[in-house]
């Protein structure tokens, strides 16, 4: 490379830099604006004995009613909400909800699948799915693979779990929700 080149390079390089420090705000938000708060919602029906949960529908929103109605989710009950990061922060998710209404002690098994299996660090879950186990690499015919089982037999028969832990932390590929 010339020494001229080099020198053109160094200025050009140098004057990108320049830019950027005048203008860190906007740089900052666009960054916020081109990746804004995402909301899925799935819709699952009742699992046949031993078989995954079947997905109804899905659609996703920049919020959480709009991704509903999309879903046809409105009649149906809230079973969990997935976190891409611990204590959803910041907040990424998913919303799954059963159209055959609140877990019993057979539940519901949902295969995690696109982007959230192996991504997920947190979950909650509602309407008495207060025992759930989590899965690294299912078999559908005997759910086995590493497991981690939550449980709560509060009053509110639901379980916050802002983080999964070390162990399963990024590797869930499935959930067997339930009543306990």
């Amino acid at each position: 490379m010339t020494r001229t080149r080099r020198l053109l390079t160094m200025l050009a390089t140098a004057a990108l830099l320049l830019t950027a420090l005048a203008t860190p705000t906007q740089a900052i938000s666009s960054l916020k604006a081109a990746a804004p708060a995402k909301h899925c919602v799935i819709v699952v029906g009742k699992a046949p004995p031993g078989q995954p949960s079947p997905i109804r529908s899905s659609a996703c929103s920049a919020d959480y009613a709009t991704a509903q109605r999309e879903a046809g989710a409105t009649a149906t009950v809230l079973l969990m909400e997935w976190f891409w990061n611990a204590n959803n922060s910041p907040p990424n998710l998913t919303h799954i909800h059963g159209d055959y209404g609140d877990c019993d002690s057979a539940g519901y098994r949902i295969i995690v699948k696109d982007d959230w299996a192996n991504n997920i660090s947190g979950f909650n879950s509602y309407s008495h799915c207060n025992v759930v186990t989590g899965f690294n690499w299912p078999s559908t015919v005997d759910w086995s693979g590493d497991e981690q089982t939550w449980s709560n037999y509060s009053v509110c028969s639901c379980l916050l779990q802002g983080w999964v832990g070390s162990f399963m932390n990024d590797r869930i590929e499935a959930f067997w929700i339930r009543r306990g």
